[in-house]
């Protein structure tokens, strides 16, 4: 039976959404999410079909839209998805997801937060005066995180233009990163292990695979110190009933003359492109500024052009 791919990059807005809509104005809903729901024709076999809310320019024979009638298949998802199972029910199409609730409490912020090692100074804020308080007293430049968001939309400095009403939040100090690196699992076994970068946004950039002992150095001992804090939260994780997909990030900083591991800095219960690289088995997957790449540049939606700003290269 043919797998049918959805790439519901939208993943974190829908957790953090407390609105329903359709997943065709999901997949509508931003440029990116736009562009990366193409993301596996990369990765998708010959015989499966990846579902999409519009068709490029010359199209792959493997893209079909969602409303053509002759859908057959196993729906694969980038994460789970409350409006593709709706979609797919309503299609009378099989997708299994974990309960929703536990999506939701795994990929929040406030579970990897709680459940592991801490950044001195950081807090779990719930109220505006906590806010207020964490602000006045915690010393050093600080970055505030929503609970769903993603790392260039969710993430912002203390001081910096845009605020938010919107909580609780994170509190962190802002420290000095050497190394990012991400773990890849699906239902606890791991998958493998890749270090990435990304934009002084905090976007997304590149990843990096290879020979663990070569891609870490000199810095194989954060993997090893990450593996023994990921393993029991995994556990926790699985009891709790999620299945599928998952990454986990951590990083290498440096507080004064001394290098520390932040072990678990956030959980993402869905693929990854850290896992997408892995699964090309690519040594550079990089997601930046270019006109050109592996992904469609322009679309043509409701007789309007569109032309995506970044594309995905990799060798």
């Amino acid at each position: 039976m043919s797998r049918l791919h959805i790439c519901n990059t939208f993943f974190e807005e829908e957790l953090g959404s407390s609105k329903r809509q359709s997943l065709k104005d999901w997949l509508r809903s931003h440029p990116a999410v736009l562009q990366l729901q193409y993301l596996p024709l990369l990765y998708a076999n010959p015989d499966d079909l990846i579902l999409v809310s519009d068709l490029p320019p010359n199209p792959d024979p493997r893209l079909r839209l969602l409303d053509d009638p002759t859908l057959k298949g196993q729906i694969e998802s980038w994460g789970a998805s409350l409006a593709i199972k709706a979609w797919a029910d309503a299609k009378g199409l099989k997708y299994e997801i974990p309960d929703w609730d536990a999506v939701r409490e795994i990929n929040s912020k406030a579970f990897s937060f709680l459940e592991s090692p801490k950044l001195p100074h950081a807090a779990l804020l719930k109220t505006q005066d906590e806010l207020k308080n964490w602000i006045e007293n915690t010393p050093g430049p600080k970055v505030l995180k929503t609970l769903f968001g993603t790392a260039g939309r969710g993430h912002f400095h203390v001081g910096s233009p845009r605020k938010t009403n919107e909580l609780p939040l994170i509190g962190e100090p802002w420290v000095n990163r050497l190394f990012d690196f991400s773990t890849q699992w699906k239902n606890g076994e791991l998958l493998g292990v890749t270090a990435f970068e990304n934009e002084p946004t905090g976007t997304y950039k590149e990843t990096r695979t290879g020979n663990p002992q070569e891609l870490f150095e000199p810095y194989f001992w954060a993997l090893e110190e990450h593996l023994f804090h990921a393993k029991p939260i995994l556990k926790k994780i699985q009891e709790r009933g999620f299945f599928g997909h998952l990454g986990i990030d951590a990083y290498v900083y440096r507080l004064g003359d001394k290098l520390h591991l932040q072990p678990i800095v956030e959980i993402n219960g869905r693929k990854t492109m850290s896992w997408a690289a892995l699964k090309l088995n690519k040594k550079h997957f990089r997601y930046s500024q270019a006109s050109n790449g592996a992904l469609p540049n322009k679309l043509v939606m409701n007789n309007k052009q569109i032309r995506f700003s970044r594309n995905l290269k990799y060798s």
